[in-house]
């Protein structure tokens, strides 16, 4: 007997497998899954009372106990309603004096299995072994009680036969088919989750995929770690020249890097692959299909989904347009638009390298200063086109008869400079050298020039001065070679002179001018003057503080003669640290006057100063010992302090600007690479240099770099204030192009502090 009622619990297993097919197949449709879950617990219902256990005619006994009661606990109502109700037909059917017992132990099964469902739900049990053994021992506890119900004969044989057997394997059944369908039920609802999540997530990759195709100025490209591409956007397409369908499956490196880069791309690929650390975003110039560079931002992400390959995205942005405007800007500021020589600027510049190398080969450099002779009347009598043309001809002559390492400059008007590095370490024999290639530079310029059909004859007054260039500087050569210009035009004019031992006054006057400089500190021979700075509608809204030198002696001393002699002699530190101490005392007195408490004072830095180690904690002692309010103080720093230990400086300017202070970039636009860190600067105001401003209505390239530079301010979120305006003219033009602010003997000339104060109260509208 007891081997017949395991037999009959042996359906059970089918119950499981019929159980978690149903499941899956109707995982969409779960109230259709529901109705057949009921039919398959039914349906094992009525199989195993097709084969019972018989005690008597019409007396069975079978497993649908457990059935029932386990369709109540883990299928629920619906499915509980439709296995009872075939159940009970079923039993119906065999009818026998058993019939009602059978239909009560059915209902019983049922609703105690859905007793169990709602206990869990409420949290009281959980379908563990211990909570299936007592509601499977309590439950058919049940189920023997409604046997007693039996004929007594029956009772009494199924008591002495049966009720044992059927206790200990129904409950244990009861048990093992419990957890067999809460393990089941755990891994479908895995399974559920887990399909939801990847059905998530290809939806999420469809939309990622989607959007990168069609962003319009990224191009976005996967790849392999092979290198092999697996994705190409349509601003791929239009940044490269290649389709999708030529591009997939083939070598990025081979698509899109110059033969230069081809193998350290695979490099930098194979490496973030192994890594798994994507190589940081930077600029670099790529290659489209017809073989022309294209200059790209690129920065990379890297993907790795479970169960697919790792991939990497680079995403490129075309900066093409950036790149030609920033090379634009750095030619007008570099170089002369009429003759395309290098200007002022890039001249220092590479006579600053000359000296530096000159000083380590021992070799003499010589420096020719050159004049063109009766050029204003020329420009007067012909016109300014002509006198252009004459430039332009006298530029190309002049880079026809020098070397190739030296270098031809246009300073301004019809002066020329020429540089020749490298000549022998002999002077005899370097004076010789530069006489003979000042003698060519000559003859060439006497050669008669075509001017609107009209021939011409140019001369030239020529200075030479032979550089010793470990004790040179570019400013004693450039007027060293100035001094023996003016020389050869006293002589004659169309003549080269050099510069001799003679011409050296104005050397010993700089040495006696430094002497005087140490007195003048010690004896308090400085002042500051203050220059207003306005507004578009000329209210003052601040001031530059600008040292002057009283000398008892020759008077006011120009910034021009005692500031770079400071800076070479050291003086400068004691000069800038009293020119600091003395501009934040004056604004502390101000911030406590209404009328000049919202006034910014700009006060001048040098850059020896700015680059003392302990510059900083100076500034922060002046401002708590003056009480001075740092949100009104700016400091004003030069280009070519910026362009030595870069990220030093932004160190400096930081720790300032966390204290409140802000910072301008005075003469912008004269410099050599300020437009590659200008973004990194933490400025606050960049100053358009007044060799630009005062050119922007007669030089179009001067009115072309003054507009660059406002729209460059603006784009970077900078303040931009123009100097040097001295015409109404001037200001308009500015003002219409979007500069804000300006400084200049238009709104008033450096002034003492009084004059200042009583042109800022008289400016003042009357309150």
């Amino acid at each position: 007997m007891f081997i017949e009622l395991v037999k009959g619990v042996s359906l059970l297993l089918a119950l499981c497998f019929l159980h978690g097919v149903n499941v899956r197949l109707w995982r969409s449709r779960p109230l259709a899954g529901q109705v057949f879950s009921g039919l398959i617990f039914g349906g094992i219902c009525v199989v195993g009372m097709l084969t019972p256990l018989a005690l008597e005619r019409g007396v069975i006994f079978d497993a649908r106990s457990v059935v029932l009661s386990m369709a109540g606990l883990f299928g629920g109502p619906l499915v509980a309603g439709v296995a009872a109700a075939m159940a009970a037909v079923a039993r119906l059917s065999l009818a026998g004096e058993g019939a009602l017992v059978g239909l009560l132990v059915i209902l019983l099964c049922a609703v105690s299995g859905l007793l169990y469902r709602r206990a869990r739900t409420l949290g009281w049990l959980d379908v563990d072994p211990v909570s299936l053994a007592c509601f499977g021992l309590l439950t058919h506890a049940a189920v023997l009680g409604l046997f007693q119900f039996l004929p007594a004969d029956v009772a009494r044989h199924f008591n002495a036969m049966v009720a044992q057997p059927f206790l200990l394997t129904f409950t244990s059944a009861t048990v093992v088919l419990g957890l067999l369908l809460r393990d089941m039920d755990d891994r479908l609802a895995t399974e559920r989750v887990l399909a939801d999540t990847a059905a998530r997530l290809r939806e999420s990759e469809l939309r990622f995929r989607s959007v990168l195709l069609n962003i319009p100025s990224i191009a976005v490209q996967g790849y392999r770690a092979d290198g092999t591409t697996t994705y190409w956007n349509r601003a791929a397409e239009r940044l490269y020249g290649y389709t999708a369908q030529e591009a997939m499956g083939r070598s990025l490196p081979s698509l899109i890097a110059p033969a230069s880069l081809r193998e350290r791309m695979r490099e930098d690929i194979a490496r973030m692959f192994a890594t798994g650390e994507v190589a940081a975003a930077r600029e670099t110039r790529l290659r489209r299909k017809d073989g022309s560079p294209v200059d790209v931002f690129s920065s990379h992400a890297f993907v790795d989904a479970p169960g697919q390959p790792p991939e990497m995205f680079s995403f490129d942005v075309d900066i093409s347009g950036r790149k030609a405007a920033e090379e634009e800007a750095r030619h007008l500021a570099s170089y002369d638009a009429l003759t395309q020589l290098p200007n002022r600027r890039l001249l220092a510049d590479r006579l600053q390298r000359v000296l530096t190398e000159g000083a380590r080969s021992g070799l003499i450099t010589a420096v020719f200063f050159l004049d063109l002779d009766d050029f204003k009347t020329l420009n007067d009598t012909q016109g300014h086109e002509v006198g252009d043309e004459l430039l332009r001809q006298v530029a190309r002559r002049l880079r026809e008869s020098v070397r190739e390492r030296d270098t031809v400059a246009r300073l301004s008007g019809d002066a020329f400079v020429v540089v020749a590095p490298g000549l022998s370490d002999s002077a005899p024999e370097a004076a010789r050298q530069a006489r003979a290639l000042g003698e060519l530079m000559r003859a060439r310029l006497r050669e008669p020039c075509d001017l609107a059909g009209q021939e011409y004859h140019c001369t030239a007054s020529i200075g030479v001065a032979l550089l010793d260039c470990a004790s040179e500087s570019v400013d004693e050569a450039l007027k060293r070679a100035d001094m023996a210009m003016y020389r050869a035009k006293d002589a004659g004019r169309d003549t080269l002179c050099f510069f001799d031992p003679d011409m050296q006054q104005a050397v010993t006057r700089r040495a006696a001018l430094e002497t005087e400089l140490r007195n003048g500190l010690r004896q308090g021979q400085f002042l500051l003057l203050y220059q207003p700075q306005v507004d578009g509608e000329g209210r003052v809204t601040g001031a530059e503080a600008l040292v002057r030198w009283r000398h008892p002696v020759h008077g006011m001393v120009p910034p021009a003669e005692f500031i770079p002699l400071a800076e070479e002699s050291g003086l400068i530190l004691p000069l800038g640290h009293w020119v600091m101490d003395t501009a934040l005392r004056q604004q502390a007195r101000w911030r406590t006057d209404p009328a000049f408490g919202r006034l910014d004072l700009a006060i001048n830095v040098s850059p020896r100063q700015f680059r003392q180690e302990n510059f900083v904690t100076q500034v922060l002692a002046l401002l708590r010992e003056t009480g001075a309010d740092p949100a009104r103080i700016k400091l004003e720093l030069t280009e070519s302090l910026l362009l030595h230990s870069v990220d030093s400086a932004i160190e400096t300017m930081r720790a300032l600007r966390a204290h409140g202070l802000g910072f301008s970039l005075d003469d912008f636009g004269t410099g050599y690479s300020s437009l590659n860190y200008l973004k990194r600067l933490p400025l606050s105001q960049i100053k358009i240099d007044q060799s630009f401003v005062r050119g922007v209505l007669l030089d179009p390239s001067d009115a072309a770099i003054a507009r660059s530079i406002i729209a460059l301010a603006d784009s970077l979120g900078l303040g931009v204030i123009a100097e040097g305006v001295e015409t109404e003219a001037h200001r308009r033009f500015l003002l219409g192009h979007g500069c804000p602010a300006f400084q200049g003997y238009l709104f008033g000339r450096p002034m003492a502090l009084e004059a200042f104060e009583q042109h800022v109260r008289a400016a003042r509208p009357d309150r």
